[in-house]
């Protein structure tokens, strides 16, 4: 009854401190506010027709009110109020500024030209009859508007028609209607119109039509026949002028005659003095292309040509320049990408001039090889640290755009830990280790060459090799890793990407064991998670991803992960009837891993407007062990929960499994299965910092029934009552180049409690302890 008595304290001392900043709010809102002035509170848009989009007609409002936090509180109001109260002082003076946001105050002129523009929104809409009014509700020094609208019958295009006097033209056209934004009996949306202008443009562009643009294309509309009604013609002329409109001489397609690619250009040079500049140039004609250096190319030729849709001969087609814009970007080479299309210099005949056109790709390099130190705090999963490291990178190692890389790295962390003699010492981790990766642009597959995929799908090969030795406060271990795989785009706007590695080796030592540590887990069936292991892993990855970061829109993210490791070792095992050792196979000694490994991530981003978004999370894993590893899956491919990218309120490896509680020993708590779900609101405060509130759930259980760990395995008339709670908040500040995070989390339902104190469990001693902090670089998801 007293833990219950001060939590209901902590409570109504809570809402108390939320009702009397709302009451300040209130109370203060108008102080700066002149005489027979008034403070705009709210501006809504009430539209009879559910077929306008309420977003768009906000972007015409000339006034709206001070913006809210939580869609509540005015807090830059708020502040602004506060720093202009009192003496004038500078440093509040900049607060109110930076911080603050001065009273909006109602301007009549600003409502006209709001209606103006609505009206014209209206209009392109197809809703000329359209009615507005503005209802405005005065209190005192404040008041409200909402525009209401009655937007009336739209005009429809009744018929639509084609004057196009090229028949050429006139062909491509009429096969592409079936892509037209206009629609008989659709509405008369001016908008869409001059969509299709632009899309046509593009479409006669990718056929050929170079000069072609959007002043070739007028519209007549007569509406003289019937009200509400359109006859609508297209037409398409070379010139819409008085004394040219009766032309009617044909457009001409244009060709592509000659490739020019300057591997190493010099913008700077060639500004200052052109002709000093072409006399250091040398060319070398390869399959058609002109390939133009100075000194020495540095690429392969095919590296350069793998990345050219473009061919000699073939007719212009905009999509196939802007694909080998992309693909010359994708190589990660260079830092200015150039493509000018200019008419052919080697073409006399005036009448010929037109037809063809020269292609001239302008490269300039990156610096090929640098070198990067690197010293960082860090927080892995809430486990304070700092590291240091040395990297060696190049760009371009054998003249074919490999990226190569090298690191070494050296690193100390303070590890959380329950024994007595490490519990108060700082950095009782240390960390050192290196690793090597090199990106090839291509396909390693012996035999294949096939350049049709390189170019639609900008395939590389990846071999990396990595080394890690660890000291921690219970044990020692090393891990070995050499991987080879792919990965490449897909689908039809690249927003797949396809990663598989058929080669993945781990080597997993461990030793050293601290005999507290080691009696922890001597009955336990986790116990073989501390074992040397061999892993070779075959692994798919799909990512998905149609974030468009130029566009501030919803979208989502998904990743897929299969893998399985042992089945080819196991099998040439059995095939030459090799000998087990404790019921399993061994390679150099050690036990090779067997299992089967699939995981899934979903992400889904609501993004509201440039200040607000909520994001949705949920996440399923599970590992099947079998074969070979009769005693579970190998430590590095369990799951864990909690941390500064899971769960916030709990600490990494601290929850979990199940309802398994573990509050003296001090191994990880790890398992076989994973649930966890995420929600995130984020808002904006001020430029550079953003605002967080999150509820987190999820856990990881036991699928094997070997584990002997009370509460530990997976029941399907249990597992929901084992799902951990917990929420916060979080404070992010945006340097563009990176994001330095702070969570902060409570527990709200802990399943390691007992049954009767799972809820709020946490707050019947509300100590500091209990509660979880959490830095972090970048979003947790």
């Amino acid at each position: 009854m007293q833990g219950l008595r001060h939590i209901r304290q902590k409570v109504f001392y809570t809402l108390a401190i939320a009702i009397t900043v709302v009451v300040l709010d209130s109370c203060r809102a108008t102080k700066h506010v002149p005489e027979d002035e008034f403070l705009l509170t709210k501006v809504n848009i009430d539209c009879d027709n559910t077929d306008i989009d309420i977003e768009d007609l906000e972007t015409t409002l000339k006034q709206k009110a001070n913006r809210k936090t939580l869609s509540v509180f005015r807090f830059h109001l708020f502040v602004y109020n506060i720093a202009k109260s009192g003496k004038e002082r500078k440093w509040k003076e900049k607060i109110a500024t930076v911080v603050g946001e001065p009273p909006v105050i109602y301007d009549e002129y600003a409502r006209d030209r709001t209606i103006d523009n609505m009206k014209s929104y209206l209009d392109a809409q197809s809703y000329y009859d359209a009615d507005l009014e503005v209802v405005e509700n005065r209190g005192k020094k404040k008041i409200s508007l909402t525009y209401k609208i009655k937007t009336g019958e739209p005009y429809i295009i009744s018929q639509i028609l084609y004057d196009i006097t090229d028949p050429k033209i006139q062909e491509l056209v009429l096969l592409d209607t079936v892509n037209s934004y206009m629609r008989t009996n659709g509405n008369f949306n001016t908008d869409e119109l001059q969509d299709e202008r632009e899309r046509l443009v593009r479409m006669l562009k990718s056929n050929g039509y170079y000069y072609f643009s959007i002043n070739n294309i007028h519209y007549y509309a007569d509406t003289t026949i019937d009200r509400h009604k359109t006859k609508l013609t297209l037409a398409i002329r070379k010139s819409f002028e008085e004394d040219n409109i009766i032309n009617n001489t044909p457009f001409k397609a244009q060709v592509i005659r000659n490739i020019y690619i300057y591997a190493d250009h010099d913008p700077r040079l060639s500004i200052a003095d052109l002709e000093v500049y072409n006399s250091m140039l040398d060319t070398i004609n390869v399959d058609g292309y002109n390939i133009i250096y100075s000194k020495k190319l540095e690429y392969k030729p095919e590296v350069l040509l793998q990345s050219c849709f473009v061919n000699r001969g073939d007719r212009y087609n905009i999509q196939n320049v802007e694909k080998t814009h992309a693909h010359l970007s994708n190589l990660k080479q260079f830092k200015l990408i150039n493509i000018k299309l200019n008419p052919s210099e080697d073409v006399f005949l005036e009448t010929q001039k037109e037809k063809f056109l020269d292609l001239h790709i302008y490269l300039t390099p990156l610096v090929k090889q640098s070198y990067t130190l690197e010293l960082e705090g860090n927080n892995t999963s809430g486990n304070i640290g700092m590291e240091g490291g040395i990297s060696y990178n190049n760009k371009n190692l054998f003249k074919g755009a490999q990226m190569f890389s090298i690191k070494g790295s050296l690193a100390f962390q303070t590890l959380t830990t329950e024994q007595e003699d490490v519990t108060q010492r700082f950095f009782n981790t240390l960390e050192y280790g290196g690793e090597m990766r090199l990106n090839i642009p291509k396909l390693m597959i012996p035999f294949y060459k096939n350049y049709e995929f390189v170019k639609n799908h900008n395939p590389k090969t990846r071999i990396s090799t990595s080394y890690s030795h660890q000291k921690r406060p219970d044990y020692t271990r090393t891990i070995g890793n050499a991987s080879f795989g792919y990965f490449w785009k897909g689908g039809k706007d690249n927003f797949i990407t396809h990663y598989v590695n058929p080669i993945e080796l781990y080597l997993v030592k461990i030793f050293d064991f601290d005999p507290e540590f080691q009696q922890q887990i001597e009955n336990l069936y986790i116990k073989y998670s501390y074992e040397d292991q061999l892993l070779s892993v075959f692994s798919y990855d799909l990512m998905f991803n149609n974030q468009n970061i130029n566009k501030s829109k919803s979208f989502t993210y998904l990743w897929l992960n299969l893998e399985t490791s042992g089945n080819l070792l196991n099998t040439a095992y059995k095939l030459t009837n090799q000998e087990m050792v404790d019921s399993s196979f061994r390679l150099f000694g050690v036990e090779f891993a067997q299992f089967v490994k699939a995981d899934i991530d979903y992400r889904y981003y609501q993004v509201f407007n440039e200040n607000q978004r909520l994001v949705y999370r949920g996440f399923f894993g599970i590992g099947l062990p079998y074969g070979n590893s009769t005693k579970g899956l190998p430590y590095i491919k369990k799951y864990f929960i909690g941390g500064a990218n899971d769960i916030r309120a709990w600490r990494v490896r601290e929850i979990g499994p199940g309802a398994y509680s573990n509050n003296t020993s001090n191994y990880d708590q790890i398992a076989d299965m994973k649930l966890m779900l995420n929600l995130e609101y984020r808002f904006k405060l001020l430029s550079f910092i953003e605002g967080a509130l999150f509820l987190d759930a999820g856990n990881i259980w036991a699928i094997d029934k070997n584990d002997n760990r009370e509460g530990a395995l997976f029941n399907w008339d249990t597992f929901y009552k084992e799902i951990a709670l917990g929420t916060g908040f979080g404070t992010r500040f945006d340097f563009s180049f990176f994001i330095i995070r702070f969570d902060f989390g409570v527990p709200l339902y802990d399943p390691s409690f007992d049954p009767g104190n799972r809820w709020l469990g946490t707050f019947s001693t509300l100590e500091l302890k209990d509660f979880t902090f959490n830095f972090g670089i970048g979003y947790p998801f």
